[in-house]
């Protein structure tokens, strides 16, 4: 009887048959991924055949007292919130979804044709879309006749550096005049990262934001050669941070005060890093975390979990942050505080704990950031009082009041919306962190508490009550609803270490 060892039962596979395997495997990954593109293509087809049919039923999302001139923008901003809350999606990345499919479908044809045969990505056809903008009809359809030559040969990143050449040549504005342009757009951007840090982003002209980083740089580098044990990563950072919090003005006059009126008149006053710049933070933090009895995590409005040791610091050192206290079983809040106490601030202040967020499905701009709207309308006999109150950001806020999307309280204090296609939404209050389609609702069992969404919104100032429904004389109730752009980790991918 002969004994077979194992390799003798399975000789080992040849090097060439290894190769085949593996090479199998590759052509069948990117097979599937280019599926992807195939099925980004339809999905803009179908955007764009959806923008069509929804203008040409304007009276399903328009409310009849609309201004007509506000017509189309009404039909875009109920329907964009229609697909943001039905698809899970922000609205910011819905709206760059449709713009996408119209530029698609209307100006970019052979861009479309070659996503939906899978020999480009997703990526390439953005790149292309942002690089033809402004271009002349004329030019634009021979900048795309060569951009999609350079697309299919490229990865994402080399395309958009060879497309920006392509695009320089047929622009028909100066490069002077685009950068003047560009510049209005000039802004500075938040976002939230794990483990209590963020990510701050300038955008402004090149020459500006080249500069302030050597210089940043240069100190660093030379703190390094004094000895400073930090990196230079670190310091770089740390010279940055100093700079704007020592340059930061806290008001406009004399001692801080504001008063624009006399001697010093509008010279502005500055703060040090642990002067007068105060922002009002909401810390919240279980009682027995605060008295070091605890390592529960407390909780940073606009943020979410932090680490005890911060919390405490944070409650016991800084006057301006807004001690909330809870059980430590069931997390109720059991004290706002009264050092900051008004009316009806102190009213609008617990909207803002109870809350978190915008009230419309999906939103999660910062309800320190919204207007309180009266779910029954004042002139309807709503009452003015904390079951009654809803904080919607703005362009929210104009939606309900322009739109036929409808929302009403439940008894159990449940927030209810209905989108003009007839598709109901929950919103949990005192949670107030996401929402679910009521079809999809187990009404026997609760539902689990969603994550803390980021909050990534820019400071706004907002100390009273808005008016409870939109004034059609001020324009800049219309002109302000960019569907949230400052959520900004609402709408924006940002990968966790971005590069400027």
């Amino acid at each position: 009887m002969v004994i077979l060892n194992d390799d003798d039962k399975h000789p080992p596979e040849s090097r060439d048959s290894r190769i085949g395997k593996l090479a199998v495997m590759v052509e069948e990954i990117s097979e599937q991924y280019a599926l992807l593109a195939v099925v980004q293509a339809q999905v803009s087809t179908m955007m764009a055949d959806l923008i069509g049919h929804a203008v040409a039923n304007r009276d399903l999302f328009v409310a009849s007292d609309t201004d007509t001139t506000k017509t189309q923008e009404v039909v875009r901003s109920a329907l964009t919130g229609e697909l943001a809350a039905k698809m899970r999606l922000s609205q910011p990345m819905i709206t760059s979804m449709l713009g996408t499919a119209e530029t698609l479908t209307t100006e970019l044809p052979a861009t479309l044709e070659a996503l939906g045969e899978g020999v480009i990505t997703y990526q390439h056809a953005r790149t292309l879309i942002d690089q033809a903008t402004g271009l002349s009809t004329q030019d634009r359809a021979a900048f795309e006749q060569v951009a999609l030559t350079l697309a299919k040969t490229s990865t994402p990143p080399q395309f958009k550096n060879k497309a920006l050449a392509l695009r320089e040549s047929l622009h028909p504005e100066t490069s002077t005049e685009r950068h003047e342009a560009a510049a209005e757009d000039r802004r500075v951007e938040h976002w939230n990262a794990p483990d209590g840090m963020g990510w701050l982003a300038l955008y402004a002209p090149v020459e500006v934001t080249q500069s302030i980083f050597n210089a940043c740089h240069t100190t660093a580098k030379s703190l390094r050669k004094t000895g400073d044990e930090r990196t230079i990563g670190q310091l770089t950072a740390d010279v940055f941070t100093d700079a704007a919090m020592l340059g930061l003005t806290t008001g406009i006059g004399t001692g801080g005060s504001g008063d624009d009126s006399g001697e010093g008149a509008g010279v502005p006053v500055f703060a040090g890093r642990g002067g007068a710049i105060r922002p009002t933070v909401h810390v919240t933090v279980p009682v027995m975390t605060l008295l070091g009895h605890s390592e529960e995590p407390a909780e940073l409005d606009g943020y979410g979990p932090i680490n005890p040791e911060t919390a405490r610091r944070l409650a016991a050192q800084a006057p301006s942050f807004t001690r909330l206290l809870t059980h430590p079983e069931t997390g109720a809040v059991l004290s706002v505080g009264r050092d900051r106490y008004a009316v009806p601030a102190d009213l609008r202040k617990t909207i803002e704990v109870r809350d978190k967020t915008c009230g419309f499905p999906g939103c999660n701009r910062s309800a320190r950031q919204c207007d309180v709207d009266h779910i029954l309308a004042w002139q309807d006999g709503g009452e003015t009082d904390l079951e009654n109150l809803n904080p919607l950001c703005r362009s929210h806020h104009v939606l309900k009041h322009s739109s036929t999307w409808q929302v009403q309280r439940d008894d159990d204090g449940t927030i209810i919306w209905t989108s003009p296609l007839g598709q109901k939404y929950r919103i949990r209050r005192s949670t107030n962190v996401g929402f679910e389609p009521l079809d999809e609702y187990d009404e026997t069992e609760p539902p689990e508490p969603d994550l803390e969404p980021d909050l990534g919104d820019e400071e706004v100032e907002n100390d009273g009550f808005a008016e409870d429904e939109p004034n059609p004389d001020d324009e800049s109730w219309f002109t302000d609803t960019k569907t949230d752009e400052a959520d900004a980790t609402d709408g924006k991918d940002y990968p966790d270490k971005p590069l400027f």
